[in-house]
């Protein structure tokens, strides 16, 4: 059985989100319901963090206009490893040797877009994004292992 993958965005990001949830109807939404201009990305970050860390094994996707807050919101979470991502090669990176657990996604480069088919071609990046992230598995190398353990140690 698949492991689980919880979705959250803010107002900015939730468009994306939605348009992500019809390619994977499995994804498990965890706000908003409906679009709120007023929402905080702090919220949808924590809620996606909490769950990813209750729930061993599972991943999170966070959507904000730049990705940046939901990533910094997140990463405030001991176990999360949170990154912003926008290619294919980090997204397969970032799970290898980072064992990134969140995806942060900017929506900016698709809601900006003026041209329709540039902004058909930018959802394709992104899924294609999404589903390397998903796919990739850690690749348990003692260096990496040993620098992400780093990573919850006290400053």
């Amino acid at each position: 059985m698949p492991q689980p993958v919880f979705i959250a965005s803010d107002h900015r990001g939730f468009s994306l989100k939605n348009k992500l949830k019809l390619e994977h109807p499995d994804f498990i939404d965890l706000g908003p319901s409906e679009l709120n201009p007023n929402d905080d990305y702090n919220d949808s970050a924590n809620a996606v963090a909490k769950k990813v860390l209750e729930t061993p094994g599972s991943k999170g996707i966070l959507i904000c206009g730049s990705a940046i807050g939901v990533s910094i919101q997140a990463n405030r979470h001991k176990g999360v490893r949170a990154a912003v991502v926008s290619d294919l090669d980090s997204a397969i990176k970032t799970r290898e040797h980072n064992d990134a657990n969140i995806l942060c996604l900017s929506s900016d480069k698709i809601s900006d877009s003026k041209d329709p088919l540039e902004s058909e071609k930018a959802l394709e990046d992104v899924s294609a994004v999404v589903n390397a992230f998903l796919e990739t598995d850690f690749s348990n190398e003692p260096r990496h292992v040993r620098r992400i353990k780093k990573l919850d140690e006290e400053l």
